[in-house]
């Protein structure tokens, strides 16, 4: 089925998944904006990967062969025991840890480097948030965030 035409995500995500030797079962819940496949199952957790690199890495098969004939298909979003939520939730409560800890010190914090998807997060927590700012440097798999404070006036 892989090597067929257009396909459905859902289909796509199974055999895919099953090709990698694990039996689940993936729920779709479509909305205005994306499709999202849900994965559940005993061995579900296993398909989340460190920091969430083979979710990723699915997420990017599935959105490539899906679309391979359709521009205008909606992104699909996988996720598996909840994982994209809580890393939303950890990365925005780091957010504002570490713009605390630039307020404070009057200093950039600089973190880690992580995924473009990561860094908007963190990007989005902080936009509204007075006394700091955001931005990116470096390039590729070492573009980091920076958390900028202003000056005090």
């Amino acid at each position: 089925m892989l090597e067929g035409k257009q396909s459905d995500p859902k289909q796509i995500l199974l055999e895919l998944v099953s090709r990698m030797g694990f039996e689940v079962e993936v729920e779709a819940i479509e909305d205005e904006e994306r499709l999202l496949l849900r994965i559940r199952g005993p061995e579900s957790g296993q398909l989340i990967g460190k920091k969430g690199q083979t979710l990723d890495a699915l997420q990017f098969l599935v959105n490539r062969i899906a679309s391979r004939d359709e521009d205008s298909r909606r992104p699909t979003v996988i996720d598996s025991d909840g994982y994209r939520q809580r890393r939303n939730d950890a990365l925005v409560q780091l957010a504002h840890r570490l713009r605390e800890k630039a307020t404070r010190s009057g200093k950039i914090v600089a973190v880690n480097p992580m995924s473009a998807h990561d860094r908007r997060i963190i990007h989005m927590a902080l936009k509204d948030v007075p006394g700091v700012s955001t931005r990116s440097e470096g390039e590729g798999s070492f573009r980091r965030l920076l958390i900028v404070p202003e000056p005090p006036k």
